[in-house]
Order: C-alpha cells, then structure tokens, then sequence
C-alpha cells in the first residue's frame, strides 16, 4: 500500500523532530561541567587550613576524646549512630573518656572518601569530628627547612638555643616581650633560660592557622633551627 504524500511528510517532520530532540538532550548532557570528585583530606587540606586532621593514633590523645565526646553527644538521642561506629553504645551522661579504636577507624575510611565538594555533608561531619584546630607547631613543621627546637637535657649549652636566645636578648634590649619571668637576671645571661625554652613550647601550641601573624612569626624566630 502507498502512503499518501502529506503523511509521508508527516512521518518525516516526526522522525527529524525526535532527531532534534535526542540530539538536544545528548548536547546538553555532553556540555554539562565536569564534576571532579577529590577525597574528603584533600579537601580539608586546600578549604579549612585552620583545621588539621588528627593523626595521633593513641585512644587516650585530647584531641580524640574531644571529638569522639563530641560525637556521642550528638548521637545521644538515637538508637543506632550516624556512621555505625564499632564500640559506640547509647548514653545517658556523655563524658569525655579515651575515644575507642572502631572511631578513630571510621575516621580514617571517612576522610578517603572521594566527593563533589564541602557542600557534601560528609564533609562537615569529617571537620567536626576527625579534625582539630592548627597549632602553631604545625606551621612550622610545615615550613620548609625549619624545625622547631626541643628542650633537651642539655638544651642551655645547646648551640641551637643559645643562637636564638642572642636573638631575642638583641632584639629586646630595653623591653621583654615574652614577659620572662626571670628577665632581669637572666637577659645578661649566655646560657639559655628554662622560661625562654619553656614559653618556645607554650607558644609553639597556640592555635593560629595564618603565615602573617605573630603567634606564628616569632616562634619562627625564636624557636627554631634549620633542617
């Protein structure tokens, strides 16, 4: 049987229509932005540089049982916890107590899991609880060919401290920014002082996350050697 002529055109006018349109839907799918997925520390790592992920591995570290405290409150009025930690069990008084390795183990799956970006959930859940605040140490451990100085059994004679004790002496000939406690006794002194070492590691714990500041600057300064 023939086909009439306008249904011939009918046909042809549907068929190059659903071209178009699957052409269309293809186009739009191939022009539409890659999405880059990068895991949840590289993240933090490159977003949140006042925030460092925890690293101690001993169940009793403060900065675990700050976390893991924090955890268990906020699953306090569940049956079963959000990420399903091995050990975890419901509370009625949460307290802070060494965390338990099945926590410190989700941690460590949760911060390798690869994700669009911090607007993720999983994102805010990894800072808040596998994370804690940037210390001034890790600034400097950071920087490249510096290491900051330890006080050692012999550290007044160590030629390390007593190179930065000239400093700080030099650079506060009539004033002592540090407030050492002993500076009128000890400022005329070559050995180093247990206050000036003692403030080094005092200072080295204070919470900073920026290169430009002097919570990080003397420190640098004062407390460190080269590598």
């Amino acid at each position: 049987m023939s086909i009439p002529t306008p249904a011939k055109a009918a046909m042809g006018a549907l068929a190059g229509g659903s071209t178009v349109a699957g052409g269309s839907l293809v186009y739009k799918e191939m022009s539409k932005p890659k999405v880059t997925k990068k895991s949840v520390s590289e993240l933090i790592k490159n977003l949140k540089k006042d925030k460092r992920l925890i690293s101690a591995s001993a169940l009793s570290d403060p900065a675990w049982k700050a976390t893991w405290k924090k955890y268990r409150e906020d699953n306090k009025s569940r049956d079963s916890d959000v990420w399903g930690v091995t050990g975890w069990t419901k509370e009625g008084s949460i307290v802070e107590k060494d965390t338990v390795q099945g926590f410190i183990n989700a941690c460590k799956d949760k911060i390798s899991r690869e994700i669009e970006g911090d607007k993720d959930p999983l994102f805010d859940q990894v800072v808040l609880y596998c994370t804690r605040d940037t210390l001034v140490s890790d600034l400097i451990a950071e920087t490249k060919g510096k290491t900051l100085l330890t006080k050692g059994d012999n550290f007044q004679n160590d030629t390390h401290w007593k190179a930065v004790w000239d400093l700080y002496k030099k650079d506060n000939t009539s004033s002592n920014k540090w407030n050492l406690s002993d500076w009128s006794s000890s400022n005329s002194q070559a050995n180093v002082p247990a206050s000036f070492a003692e403030e080094c590691l005092k200072k080295s714990q204070v919470k900073e996350h920026r290169l430009d500041q002097p919570a990080y600057t003397e420190v640098l300064k004062y407390c460190t050697k080269d590598a």
